[in-house]
């Protein structure tokens, strides 16, 4: 039969191609891995790797287990996280994550029903790039994320969420800014444009964000809000801009490539070590109160 530590040498070793990087990976010799591998091809009379100098191959039957033990490992790993739960202190203070994209009525409205909720909870509102903020959730304790989702990646990361929903986006300018004359603005038009781009958006997904030839990264919220107010244009949140649009110091650029606004999603992020936690459940039915209400 095979345990969990086989089955995390043999994927380790399938990802990473060979003994050495998969041992380093996992923290482990490199006989440990070569031994918990070789433990499962003789249970189970297969070969799963093709030894090729100092890689190792997966074989035409260790491809087809791959998935299915990666898969096992995964679970493992949030049964795991789970049952730490029962270790769990009382929470005392909440660390939160969040980006640029997180509006700043729900940042308020999150602090207001944590505050009268639990009022024995200190909060910190932290800004932090998303894989980065991730990764503290599963090596932290009492961290959550409020921030942009990237469905394709939530799965990496032993971590619970909740898909809020989606915030509209836009494109604004100085309304003196030569562009705000043209008449049928094109991306063509905004590529030859200085474009400010947030640093969060830049490293999520740049696919999206980045447009200009002229990209000039900036990590903080107010500083982009000053430049892009001055020169050049961005891209950025309709309830960020807002505020601008009322002042007459930010105009909208309407697209022609574009019918409706850009809607980029949300979700909440949490350890699966609080999954069952009474106030991390509680933070989980209001925000989908709120997702219900305002976002789309």
């Amino acid at each position: 039969m095979f345990s969990y530590e086989h089955l995390t040498s043999f994927c380790a070793t399938v990802e990473e191609g060979s003994y050495s990087q998969a041992a380093r990976k996992l923290g482990k010799d490199r006989t440990t891995i070569r031994e918990q591998i070789k433990a499962l091809e003789d249970s189970y009379a297969i070969e799963l790797f093709d030894i090729q100098g100092k890689k190792a191959i997966a074989s035409p039957a260790g491809l087809a287990i791959y998935k299915q033990a990666k898969l096992l490992v995964k679970n493992s790993e949030k049964l795991n996280l789970r049952m730490m739960n029962n270790y769990q202190q009382p929470i005392t203070q909440l660390d939160i994550f969040h980006d640029i994209i997180v509006p700043n009525s729900l940042i308020l409205l999150v602090e207001e029903f944590i505050t009268n909720a639990f009022p024995h909870i200190k909060i910190h509102w932290l800004h932090r790039n998303r894989d980065q903020a991730l990764a503290s959730l599963v090596e932290g304790k009492h961290q959550l994320a409020i921030m942009q989702n990237k469905p394709s990646n939530e799965t990496q990361f032993p971590i619970g969420f909740l898909n809020l929903g989606t915030h509209s986006f836009s494109a604004y300018c100085n309304p003196t800014h030569p562009i705000t004359q043209l008449s049928n603005l094109s991306l063509y038009d905004l590529q030859l444009e200085k474009q400010y781009i947030s640093e969060n958006h830049y490293n999520t997904m740049p696919e999206i964000f980045a447009v200009s030839t002229d990209l000039r990264l900036v990590s903080n919220n107010d500083v982009l809000l000053k430049l892009v107010r001055h020169d050049g244009w961005a891209l950025m949140s309709k309830g960020l801009a807002q505020p601008y649009i009322d002042n007459k110091e930010l105009i909208e650029i309407k697209i022609k490539e574009l019918s409706n606004d850009l809607q980029i999603g949300i979700s909440f992020f949490y350890p699966l070590t609080l999954e069952l936690n009474d106030e991390i459940q509680q933070l989980t039915t209001f925000l989908r109160q709120y997702a219900q209400q305002y976002l789309n």
